[in-house]
């Protein structure tokens, strides 16, 4: 199966998708032709600009961008835009008694024991959110355009990015994506949003995006293609605890992963070294090497410093946790496309639904993906987990920036980078 489609074949795909996607809509809440507009045509997104499609906005109307909106950041830091009265919203209370059954009825204070009777059952407390929101004038002034019903998904000309709302689903552990659509990856994505994917792909040709190729792996040659496409650049705003505005690069939330082993050869062990039954710090007689899992704090090095006097373990134990600190995510996201599978007579589907939006782990099936390896073939391969410390709390607000990088920058922007690296 190709993943990678022309440009003809793929405005076609996403032309039948988008038609489909309106007339669902149309079906089950009924279209409203005066808020948003379905689905972007993408036989005319892929050189789309401003007024070319009266159903978009014209350029030279359209609102300079979100109001209270900063530069961006060329050094990655997060930077304070607002401050708003903000405190969590709660979640929606339990269901009224009365449609349940006799036997599920929350009973009477004084009228059963629970000790006595079984059967009986008590609704449980609503509970509070913890999740920060998004200021309700957040896009107030903002004349981008929803590209779907639901208003998941807006594209903004004049700014030449989309808009993607989203939730924050995971805040600590390995991860795969950084955006899943809903109920797809949420286990190992930080945010998961309500839109489909090839809405949001729809969104990226009307802004004149650029398809590139999946990343692969060539196991027999032990060489590795990265992924291909024009860069991405994906900011996040957001709220804190506080209630103050940020704006920042999603990278800040992201770093390399610590979770794995920590290995140094060792053909025979210390004289002076004594290891501590189950401890962190091992031996493996048959390969001969000591070793050690995850990340190592000050505390931890301190403590194997003084096992032994030896400097070859002394030096590996600095190694350990020197290798074990956090390194932030440096690569940038492109626009890879995905792909489309078929199965007989069933329709096409679009492989960024399964969960496949925008990827730290290298995926063909992916919409956006990194420019570095992270093989998905096990935890141990997993380039990234989250950055737990700098994330807001779970079922928090999001709302994704997705800007198209110039190809020229692109490009001055990677030498830059490798000289550094």
């Amino acid at each position: 199966m190709k993943l990678s489609f022309s440009k003809e074949r793929a405005t076609g795909i996403f032309h039948s998708l988008a038609a489909m996607s309106a007339v669902l809509l149309c079906l089950s809440v009924g279209c409203d032709n005066g808020t948003a507009v379905q689905d972007s045509d993408p036989a005319t997104s892929t050189s789309l600009t401003a007024g070319d499609d009266p159903a978009l906005p014209d350029a030279s109307t359209a609102n300079d961008g979100l109001e209270g909106e900063v530069a961006d950041q060329p050094d990655g830091k997060t930077e304070t835009l607002a401050s708003h009265s903000n405190a969590p919203a709660e979640s929606a209370p339990a269901e009224d008694n009365d449609g349940l059954a006799d036997a599920e009825k929350t009973p009477a204070p004084d009228s059963v024991d629970d000790t006595d009777d079984p059967i009986a059952a008590t609704v449980a407390a609503p509970t509070k959110s913890q999740g920060t929101r998004l200021p309700d004038d957040f896009l107030e002034g903002s004349h981008a355009t929803p590209l779907n019903q639901q208003k998941t998904v807006l594209l903004d000309l004049t700014e030449k990015r989309i808009l993607l709302k989203a939730r924050v689903c995971l805040t600590e552990g390995l991860l795969e994506m950084l955006l899943c659509p809903h109920q797809t990856k949420e286990h190992e994505s930080i945010l998961s949003t309500e839109a489909a994917a090839f809405t949001v792909h729809t969104g990226l040709l009307a802004l004149g995006c650029k398809e590139g190729k999946a990343a692969s792996y060539d196991l027999e040659n032990e060489t590795y293609t990265p992924a291909s496409g024009q860069v991405i650049d994906v900011f996040l705003h957001w709220v804190d605890v506080a209630g103050k505005l940020h704006r920042e690069r999603a990278q800040n939330w992201v770093r390399r992963s610590r979770q794995h082993y920590y290995q140094a050869e060792f053909k025979m062990l210390p004289r002076d070294l004594k290891l501590i039954p189950d401890g962190n710090l091992r031996y493996d007689d048959v390969n001969q090497y000591l070793f050690w899992y995850g990340p190592m704090t000050g505390d931890e090095l301190t403590d194997c410093l003084k096992m032994s006097t030896d400097e070859k373990f002394q030096a590996a134990m600095r190694q350990f946790h020197k290798e074990g600190q956090e390194k932030p995510m440096v690569a940038d996201w492109v626009f890879v496309g995905s792909g489309f599978y078929e199965d007989g007579d069933s329709a096409k589907q679009y492989l960024a639904e399964g969960g496949y939006m925008i990827c730290v782990a290298n995926f063909p099936m992916a919409m956006l993906d990194v420019t570095t390896p992270s093989d998905s073939n096990g935890t141990e391969s997993l380039a990234y987990e989250a950055a737990t410390e700098r994330l807001p709390p779970q079922d928090s607000e999001v709302m994704i920036e997705l800007v198209p990088r110039p190809a020229k920058k692109a490009a001055q922007d990677k030498a830059t980078r490798e000289k550094t690296e």
